[in-house]
């Protein structure tokens, strides 16, 4: 099927079953800003600006009395556009986790980051697949997850592949499917049994591919089971009272959501709702790459998440997502933020400023050497 008669159908759902009650317009600053009912953007398809501010997030099917998706028309429009050459999607080369250079990568290789110390891309029964942004901004938390599940699983190999998401989301569908073909055939080569996950998105891009190959897929929080680390309760005196952000590609099965709430209590740590979380959790403003093509509404949407976290009375923001703590940790007059392992593992850093530091590798005349570096052909 085209990605026109993709949109098309997307677009039909919504004008044959929404009532127009305005659920996901009141949840949703990107809607709220388009300033027209769903009805009315479905009859006349998104415009390939209104495509790429969407977050993704599914706060909008979640609310959905209908259990509609807008979302998925957001998405399918993203597609068309690709495909219809309404973008020149390729200016965002710099983000592709299929070349062999991108932001990633390069941040990786001027901070001196590496693995060579662990098995990677061994053959093994059980595999640990970090993420991409786990493995390039926290290799202090990616180590210390690797040594702890380690300990339960000897022959455990490291993977520093990206799951492949980013592709998706900027609408690159065939690109997309090419990459997870290659993860598969990996997988298949590196006779992968059991594949432990520490990234929500990670978990749910890569479950329908794991799951044709018979593949067992675990998040971190499983395979650390019983782990000693986790029935020891935290020696922190401080910051004992956590709310966790909860990531929006959990929000329907709420798998992470409720492994890390219970792994917390066991620890010690005691827990506060905020208004959204869970199922109806808010976006921290990096999902779907919108800080990429609408900053200022990314913006936004990190302060409003920042006012509600500070609205909680929490002492410490907790989330399983390492992209939300990057995109909540940019102002240190909030609540401070983590991962959550860094809370289980007792391994206490910084992030404030860590995305900062990732847009700084282009700044000045080496930093423009480095664009091109990563632009290049």
């Amino acid at each position: 099927m085209s990605s026109s008669q993709k949109l098309n159908n997307a677009c039909q759902e919504i004008l044959d079953n929404c009532s127009n009650c305005g659920q996901c317009i009141s949840e949703c600053p990107m809607l709220e800003r388009i300033g027209e009912d769903l009805v009315s953007i479905a009859m006349r398809q998104p415009t390939v600006e209104e495509a790429y501010a969407c977050s993704l997030c599914g706060l909008c099917e979640a609310v959905c009395p209908a259990s509609l998706s807008p979302r998925t028309m957001f998405a399918e429009a993203r597609t068309k556009a690709v495909e219809d050459d309404e973008i020149l999607i390729d200016e965002f080369r710099y983000m592709f986790p299929d070349r062999d250079l991108n932001v990633m990568t390069l941040y990786r290789e001027l901070n001196g980051t590496h693995y060579e110390e662990f098995p990677l891309d061994q053959t093994s029964p059980v595999a640990f697949f970090p993420g991409c942004t786990l493995l390039t901004y926290s290799p202090e938390l990616t180590k210390a997850a690797f040594n702890n599940i380690n300990q339960r699983y000897p022959e455990l190999t490291l993977l520093t592949d990206c799951c492949g998401k980013p592709l998706y989301q900027l609408g690159l569908q065939r690109r997309g499917d090419d990459y997870v073909s290659y993860l598969k055939a990996k997988l298949e080569k590196l006779k992968v049994r059991s594949l432990i996950v520490a990234c929500p998105s990670c978990y749910y891009q890569l479950r329908p591919a794991v799951s044709d190959l018979g593949i067992t897929l675990m998040t971190i929080y499983e395979a650390l089971g019983d782990s000693p680390v986790l029935k020891n309760q935290t020696k922190s005196d401080q910051l004992k009272l956590v709310t966790i952000h909860d990531s929006c590609p959990d929000r329907f099965e709420e798998k992470f959501a409720s492994q890390t709430r219970a792994a917390l209590k066991k620890r010690g740590y005691q827990l506060v709702e905020m208004e959204h979380s869970r199922k109806t959790t808010a976006c921290c403003g990096s999902g779907g790459q919108v800080t990429h093509f609408q900053p200022e509404l990314a913006d936004n949407m990190v302060k409003s998440r920042l006012d509600e976290i500070k609205r909680s009375g929490a002492q410490i923001m907790a989330s399983y997502c390492l992209s939300c703590v990057l995109n909540l940790s940019r102002n240190s007059s909030y609540v401070p933020t983590k991962h959550v392992l860094n809370l289980l593992l007792d391994l206490d850093q910084d992030f404030e400023g860590l995305k900062n530091k990732a847009k700084r590798m282009f700044d000045g005349p080496e930093g423009e050497k480095l664009w091109e570096r990563v632009m290049a052909d």
